[in-house]
């Protein structure tokens, strides 16, 4: 049974005409989709993996999505929610659980991008993972980037986990190695029928520069 859950869309709502999506990766494939696939350890990897081979976490277990130290055949990969029935629904909100690999390793180029598009329109922002830089081009924690300035906001709220933890040498201190939930604002819908949702992974090339999730949506109805 599980006990936690990581590449997550939640909606906070106590409505009973609230409808949750849930992509848990327990399935291959089930509810999403992906540019391609590589390896079968939390190492050289972008792939569905089983919670088992991760080490120093301890509040999750069946299948979580791992993208670390990616090869050079799956350059910049990305994995898709396509086609969420959204009618009817006035807003979404999009929550998601996250840890790291190692607590200063990202570069200035590794990134987590999540964009979304509403009726196959425009890709808009939703929700970006960084590195914490601040002027250091490499090795730092990831973090949040909650104005979508290209630099991940170091805090007690922002930064990411990590199976190794530490402080980076920004002074950035990661403490924990479970997944941290992470959750939007509510994102309001109109008369809206679809939506989508990408995943972009940029960089994330070198041993040590990971990052694992899971995920689940929910629509609030009308």
């Amino acid at each position: 049974m599980k006990k936690y859950y990581t590449l997550i869309f939640l909606v906070l709502s106590f409505s009973l005409f609230s409808q949750v999506t849930t992509i848990d990766f327990e399935s291959e494939n089930s509810g999403y989709s992906v540019s391609g696939t590589f390896g079968s350890n939390y190492r050289i990897i972008f792939n569905r993996i089983n919670y088992a081979n991760l080490p120093n976490v301890t509040n999750v277990d069946g299948y979580y999505w791992a993208a670390e130290d990616i090869p050079g055949s799956l350059s910049n990969p990305y994995l898709t929610v396509d086609q969420i029935d959204v009618s009817g629904s006035t807003s979404f909100t999009f929550s998601i659980d996250m840890t790291s690999h190692w607590y200063n390793q990202w570069d200035e180029s590794d990134e987590l991008l999540i964009t979304y598009s509403l009726d196959s329109g425009v890709y808009q922002n939703l929700f970006w993972v960084q590195s914490t830089n601040n002027g250091y081009l490499t090795n730092t924690p990831a973090a949040v980037d909650t104005d979508f300035n290209g630099d991940g906001d170091c805090s007690s709220v922002n930064s990411l986990p990590a199976l190794w933890v530490g402080t980076g040498e920004n002074g950035c201190a990661v403490g924990s190695s479970n997944f941290k939930t992470f959750i939007t604002n509510s994102i309001p819908l109109s008369n809206n029928s679809t939506l989508d949702i990408k995943l972009q992974f940029n960089g994330l090339t070198s041993q040590k520069e990971g990052i694992y999730i899971l995920i689940i949506l929910l629509l609030l109805r009308m």
